[in-house]
C-alpha cells in the first residue's frame, strides 16, 4: 500500500459567492463552444452528453435519446429514453432511464433506485433508496465485485472512499491494488469526485493528486459542478460556464457561454478528453473545446531503481549459530516520474570458516532471489564469517545494485586470560585471594577452576575438581591459608558456543611455618614482636646457634626474618646441602621475606644457622614445592 502524504496548500478560490471580486476581474470569456448541427436545427434538446466524438440528447419533448459522432451529420437513434431521470454517458457506456427501468450494457436496476455510472465507464453502482450499501458491477461483465458503504467515487476499475479520518483510499476491484493518499482530516469523496489523477473532495474543498506526489489545491465549488479530467466546470450565476484548470498550480480560469436556464445542462467529456458539452438558450448542443488546459504532467516511465535505506545482519559476533538478515529499500519518485514500488528482492552471501582463511565466493541462494519480505536467516558453524548482500527490483524491472556487505560471525574464538592473580607467593597475611578475567568476543559464560595442595613435609598432590566450581560464574576464591601447606590453582574459560580456552599457568600461594615450628639449639632466644608473622620470633644470639626440622619438601626455600640495623646472617640448609646465606643487616627494622636460589625438588631437613655473633631474628619459612 502506498501512502502520499498531503501538505496544506495556499491556494483558495471562492466561486459563485464572491461575484463582486469577479465582476472587477473576471476570467477570460472564450465565446460560446461549436455547434453540434443536423437534427438540433429543428429539434430542441433536453439532456446533453459527450465522450469523445460522440454526442447524447434527448428530446426535450419525448425524452428519446439520439445520437451523432460526426457532429450531427447523422443522427441516430439509439432506442432508448430518459423520461424518469438524465441518462449518464461515460466512456463507451451509456445509461438510460425508461419507465420503470435503469438500463446499462447488459444490467437492469429499477428506475427509482439510486444508479450511478462510473467515470470511465467501467464500473456501475445500483443501491436501493436509503439502503446501507451499494452493490459495485463491472459493466462489461455484468458481474457485481463489491459492496460500498457511500459516499464513494468510481474511475474507472477503481473505487474510493475516505476509509477513516485523513486517508483516500482507493482499490482497483480488476487488479486488488490498494493506494491510500493522505488528506485533511475532515474531506469526504462522492460520487463522480474522482477523474483521472484528481479527486475532488466534500467537507474539506480539497483536490488531491491520486496518481502521484502532486501538491493539493485548496477549491470551493457549486454542489452541481462537474468534474472532468483535469478541470472542474460549473455555471455562474450569469449563465456563463466557468472552467478551472486543475493542473495549474495558479487554478487558471476561462468563461464560456451562455448556457440555457432551467433546467439547465452541461457535462464534461467521459471519455477523459478536454471538453464540454452544453445546451445553449437556444436548447442546442454545443461543445467547448479546452485547448488552452495546462498539459497533465507526462507521467515518465520510473527508471529509477529502488534504494536501500537500512539493513542489519544484527551484532557483529554473534553468540549462536542463528544469522539473520533485515532490510528496507524505498522506490524513489517525483511528481512526473511516479514510483512503481518495490516488487522483489535478491540475496547473497559469502563465508569464510574462520578468521584466517579468504572469503569463498558470492553464492546466490536460489530460495532468496525474488523474495517478497525483508528478512532471511540461516544457521553457520562456530567460527564461520557470513557476508550478507541484498538488492531490490521495482515493478518496472529496475535493478539496483548489489549494497555494501553487513557480516556477522559466529563465535568461534575461545575467551583470552587477561588478569591472572594471588598476592604473594608467600602469604604472611591473610586472607589469600586467587582472581583471574577473561575478554571475550561476545560474552563468557562460565569458568572451571581445579586446585592441588601440598602439606608440610609433602610434594603436591594431583589435580582436585571441586563440584562448585566446575562451570561457575564467580571470578575470585578467598581463603585463610593453612601455615606450611602450598596450594595451586589453574583456571580456564568457556563461551556460551563452548569455546574453551586452555587452562591458565598455574598460579600458587603458600603459608611460611612459623619460627615455633622449628626446634632450637645453642644460644638461641624465643620471642614475641608486632612485626613478626604469627607474631613471635627465634633470635639467634651466637655464632652456631640453629633452628631446624626434619622431613621438609620444596624446590625453593624463603625464608621469613626481621631485618635491621645490627642484625646478624645465617646459612640455610636443606637435606645436607647448603642453599645459600642471608644477611638481615638493614637500615631500618623491617620484616622481610627473602627467596633463596631454585634447587631441584628434594625432601630432608632444613637447618638454619647463625654465621656472626650479632643476633639474627628469625621469623619463618617456607617451602615452595614449584617455583613460582
Amino acid at each position: 500500500m502506498a501512502v502520499a502524504a498531503v501538505a496544506a496548500c495556499a491556494f483558495l478560490l471562492v466561486l459563485a459567492v464572491a461575484s463582486h471580486v469577479m465582476a472587477a476581474d473576471p476570467p477570460e470569456h472564450l465565446g460560446e463552444g461549436v455547434l453540434v448541427t443536423g437534427r438540433t436545427a429543428t429539434a430542441q434538446v433536453g439532456e446533453v452528453g459527450l465522450s469523445g466524438a460522440r454526442v447524447v440528447t434527448t428530446d426535450e419533448t419525448d425524452h428519446t435519446l439520439w445520437e451523432t459522432s460526426n457532429n450531427g451529420t447523422t443522427w441516430t437513434a439509439t432506442g432508448g429514453s430518459s423520461d424518469a431521470k438524465p441518462f449518464q454517458l461515460e466512456g463507451s457506456s451509456l445509461l438510460t432511464f425508461e419507465g420503470t427501468t435503469a438500463k446499462v450494457g447488459g444490467l437492469t436496476f429499477p428506475a427509482a433506485d439510486e444508479v450511478i455510472l462510473g467515470k470511465g465507464g467501467k464500473l456501475v453502482s445500483h443501491r436501493i433508496p436509503n439502503g446501507a450499501s451499494a452493490e459495485v458491477y463491472d459493466v462489461a461483465t455484468n458481474t457485481k465485485l463489491a459492496d460500498y458503504a457511500p459516499p464513494f467515487a468510481m474511475s474507472d476499475s477503481t473505487v474510493w472512499k475516505v476509509t477513516e479520518p485523513g486517508r483516500l483510499t482507493g482499490k482497483d476491484l480488476a487488479t486488488g491494488t490498494v493506494k491510500t493518499i493522505l488528506v485533511a482530516s475532515n474531506c469526504t469523496v462522492g460520487p463522480d469526485r474522482v477523474n483521472g489523477r484528481w479527486a475532488l473532495l466534500s467537507g474539506c474543498n480539497q483536490v488531491v493528486d491520486v496518481r502521484g506526489p502532486g501538491a493539493p489545491r485548496n477549491l470551493t465549488v457549486a454542489a452541481d459542478s462537474q468534474l472532468g479530467n483535469g478541470f472542474t466546470v460549473q455555471i455562474t450565476p450569469e449563465q456563463d460556464v466557468l472552467v478551472t484548470d486543475l493542473n495549474d498550480h495558479g487554478l487558471g480560469q476561462r468563461r464560456y457561454g451562455p448556457v440555457r436556464g432551467e433546467p439547465t445542462s452541461f457535462r464534461a467529456d467521459g471519455s477523459g478528453l478536454a471538453k464540454i458539452v452544453y445546451a445553449d438558450p437556444d436548447s442546442k448542443p454545443r461543445v467547448i473545446t479546452l485547448s488552452w488546459l495546462t498539459a497533465d504532467p507526462q507521467q515518465r516511465p520510473d527508471t529509477v531503481a529502488p534504494v536501500l535505506t537500512s539493513a542489519s545482519a544484527g551484532d557483529r559476533i554473534r553468540d549462536n549459530t542463528s544469522l539473520s538478515f533485515e532490510w528496507a529499500f524505498t522506490d524513489p519518485q517525483d511528481p512526473n516520474s511516479p514510483a512503481t514500488g518495490v516488487a522483489t528482492y535478491d540475496l547473497r552471501i559469502q563465508q569464510r570458516p574462520n578468521r584466517t582463511s579468504p572469503y569463498g565466493a558470492w553464492n546466490q541462494v536460489p530460495v532468496w532471489q525474488g523474495l517478497k519480505g525483508t528478512a532471511a536467516s540461516t544457521t553457520a558453524p562456530i567460527g564461520t564469517d557470513t557476508c550478507w548482500q541484498v538488492r531490490a527490483r521495482d515493478y518496472a524491472g529496475n535493478l539496483s545494485a548489489w549494497s555494501t556487505s553487513y557480516c556477522s560471525e559466529v563465535d568461534g574464538t575461545a575467551p583470552k586470560l587477561v588478569t591472572l592473580r594471588i598476592g604473594d607467593r608467600v602469604a604472611v597475611t591473610a586472607p589469600v585471594t586467587f582472581r583471574w578475567a577473561y575478554t571475550e568476543d561476545t560474552e563468557v559464560a562460565s569458568y572451571d577452576v581445579v586446585y592441588k595442595v601440598a602439606a608440610p613435609g609433602a610434594a603436591l598432590g594431583k589435580w582436585m575438581y571441586p563440584p562448585a566450581w566446575q562451570n561457575t560464574r564467580i571470578r575470585s576464591i578467598t581463603w585463610t591459608p593453612r601455615l606450611g601447606w602450598d596450594e595451586c590453582f589453574l583456571v580456564r574459560a568457556r563461551d556460551y558456543l563452548g569455546n574453551l580456552s586452555a587452562w591458565s599457568p598455574q598460579i600458587c600461594a603458600v603459608a611460611p611455618q612459623d619460627d615455633r615450628a622449628l626446634t632450637s639449639a645453642g644460644s638461641v632466644t624465643r620471642s614475641t614482636s608486632s612485626l613478626a608473622f604469627q607474631g613471635t620470633t627465634s633470635i639467634l644470639k651466637a655464632n652456631g646457634a640453629y633452628l631446624t626440622k626434619t622431613t621438609e619438601a620444596g624446590a625453593r626455600i624463603a625464608l621469613v626474618a626481621i631485618h635491621g640495623p645490627g642484625q646478624g646472617r645465617v646459612d640455610i640448609y636443606h637435606a645436607n646441602l647448603k642453599i645459600g646465606t642471608v644477611s638481615l643487616a638493614a637500615g631500618t627494622t623491617s620484616r622481610k621475606v627473602t627467596y633463596l636460589p631454585i634447587t631441584p625438588f628434594r625432601t630432608g631437613a632444613v637447618k638454619i644457622v647463625s654465621t656472626s655473633t650479632a643476633p639474627a631474628i628469625v621469623d619463618g619459612i617456607a617451602f615452595l614445592r614449584v617455583n613460582p
